[in-house]
């Protein structure tokens, strides 16, 4: 496969194009071009310029407003987010200064953000947090695409779900996971390639195991960790969409697709201040590092900082320009 090398300036600048281009202000481009390209510098492509094709033929379908305005109310440690049918991060950015502000008067303070796109990779949600010196979770829930153990028919999303904790001198401790064995978007980059799946990924229409992609993508994902994947994912689906009154999963359109109107998806975001909880938590998470140090091990999160320049598909690259009319 033909590949570019591009900075991650000079694709961020052209993903902001794109999305221009199609409809989006730029208070709403900024942020979600900025997720793409993270994602794509963290080595995290399922995340990352993939979408912006799909995002910009739904800005043009108007399945994403790309001049909605988030509206933000506040009581007392509760944050909520309307997006108003457009992206999730100009939404989560928009709460931001809300939660932040709670979490200083209360200790500790939730948001819910409702009527949202496609969050793209929860890290980046609590990995600012956690630089902030707070214990952040963040989930969202995501069409219909995961089975539970014993079924046939999609209740969940891939429903993905991250957390962060600060560290002194060190990078924080993040992860974040979708609660399916592997992401929808893994499956259809394999389909696309003609690649076989990984045993234990997905099982087509008929509930039976498949290896093959185009089969999964018509039957369903499976979950990480059988039932016990599938009872976190339901928390998911509680907390950030029952809570925020959005679609519940299987009645969420595609994010792969023009069609269908907005997927008016939830999140969720938990901030707390360790310090107001009692002293000695940096010593004790420093502690935690030592023991996962000594069994040969280290605690989840970034060992480097995201690349300044990006190794792109060639294809992929040329359809970004496209998009951002530079050819």
């Amino acid at each position: 496969m033909a590949e570019v090398t591009v900075s991650r300036d000079e694709a961020e600048a052209l993903a902001e194009a794109a999305l221009l281009a199609h409809g989006a202000t730029a208070e709403n481009a900024r942020p979600t071009a900025r997720a793409m390209v993270l994602a794509e510098a963290e080595g995290n492509p399922v995340c990352g310029l993939f979408y912006l094709p799909h995002f910009c033929a739904q800005l043009a379908a108007g399945k994403i407003d790309g001049k909605a305005v988030p509206a933000v109310a506040t009581e007392g440690a509760v944050v909520r987010v309307d997006a108003r049918t457009g992206f999730a991060h100009p939404a989560f950015e928009a709460g931001l200064p809300a939660l932040l502000q709670a979490v200083a008067a209360q200790g500790l303070a939730a948001m819910s953000i409702g009527n949202s796109g496609n969050a793209l990779a929860m890290g980046h949600f609590v990995r600012p947090l956690a630089g902030r010196g707070l214990v952040a979770l963040a989930m969202s829930n995501a069409p219909a695409s995961v089975a539970p153990p014993g079924a046939a028919r999609r209740l969940f999303g891939t429903n993905p779900l991250a957390w962060a904790v600060p560290r002194e001198g060190a990078p924080p401790i993040v992860v974040d996971q979708s609660l399916s064995a592997v992401t929808k978007t893994a499956v259809m980059m394999r389909e696309a390639s003609g690649q076989a799946l990984e045993p234990g990924w997905a099982q087509d229409a008929a509930g039976k195991p498949t290896l093959d992609a185009a089969e999964a993508l018509a039957g369903s994902l499976l979950p990480a960790g059988g039932q016990k994947g599938a009872n976190m994912a339901l928390l998911v689906e509680v907390l950030s969409a029952a809570l925020a009154g959005a679609h519940l999963s299987p009645e969420a359109s595609s994010l792969g697709d023009a069609s269908g109107g907005p997927p008016r998806l939830g999140q969720f975001v938990l901030a707390l201040d360790p310090s107001r909880f009692g002293e000695g938590f940096a010593g004790r998470i420093a502690t935690l590092a030592g023991f996962f140090a000594d069994a040969g091990l280290r605690l989840p999160g970034a060992l480097h900082a995201p690349a300044d320049r990006l190794t792109l598909p060639a294809e992929l690259w040329d359809r970004v320009r496209r998009l951002a009319g530079r050819e």
